[in-house]
């Protein structure tokens, strides 16, 4: 299991537009750092993956400008898959959790398709 924290600024573009009177960070940003975040661990121990799949995603409470967030996330394997069971807390709050697919790449895979 890793345990990371995050955090997305004020000024982060992710908020322009979601709701300028009462920001609130996208679900897809929360994704975003999820992934991220499991990319960054993952590579730390030298593998390289892409990400193929996300399900079971449920969203519990709005993120706002500057909260701390703990993204903790675990990993099994499926075959030739892996799977990722993660969950995102504010506090001891949970705000976000689900599962991320992901592939082991080649070593010789070009940049643009570990995406």
């Amino acid at each position: 299991m890793a345990v990371i924290r995050a955090t997305a600024p004020s000024g982060s573009p992710w908020y322009a537009g979601h709701f300028p009177e009462n920001p609130i960070l996208p679900g897809l940003a929360i994704l975003a750092m999820v992934k991220e975040a499991i990319v960054g661990e993952e590579s730390v121990h030298g593998k390289k993956i892409r990400v193929v799949g996300i399900r079971r995603v449920r969203f519990r409470l709005p993120v706002k400008p500057d909260d701390g967030l703990i993204l903790s996330f675990s990993r099994s394997r499926q075959e030739e898959k892996l799977s990722y069971s993660f969950q995102v807390f504010l506090d001891t709050k949970p705000v976000c959790s689900g599962l991320m697919a992901a592939e082991i790449l080649a070593e010789d895979c070009p940049e643009e398709q570990r995406l």
